[in-house]
């Protein structure tokens, strides 16, 4: 996700790394991993929108999650990390995106 080929590619990346809340669960995540729950209460977001979130960065690539199994309800946790990138936009970048 983070090598777009196109402007409308660039356009959909910049708009998801764009969203604050998103931006604060990536910072949230970024030397600890954590599960929903604490990602929601750190952020200040609900835990349905956070679940939401952070399926679609795993699916962009961007962060990893990992089941395990614990002693006390909820038995099962799904712990999130951020996958680390790098991104850089200039002018050099667009002049080399392809037609959509």
């Amino acid at each position: 996700m983070l090598k777009p080929a196109t402007v409308t590619e660039l356009a959909k990346l910049l708009n998801f790394l764009g969203n604050e809340q998103r931006l604060n669960i990536l910072k949230a995540i970024t030397h600890e991993e954590k599960f929903a729950r604490e990602i929601s209460e750190e952020v200040g977001i609900s835990r349905p929108l956070v679940n939401i979130y952070l399926k679609q960065f795993e699916k962009a690539g961007l962060v990893t999650g990992t089941n395990r199994v614990g002693e006390e309800p909820p038995y099962l946790k799904r712990y999130y990390k951020a996958v680390p990138f790098e991104f850089v936009l200039n002018l050099e970048l667009i002049s080399k995106l392809g037609d959509d």
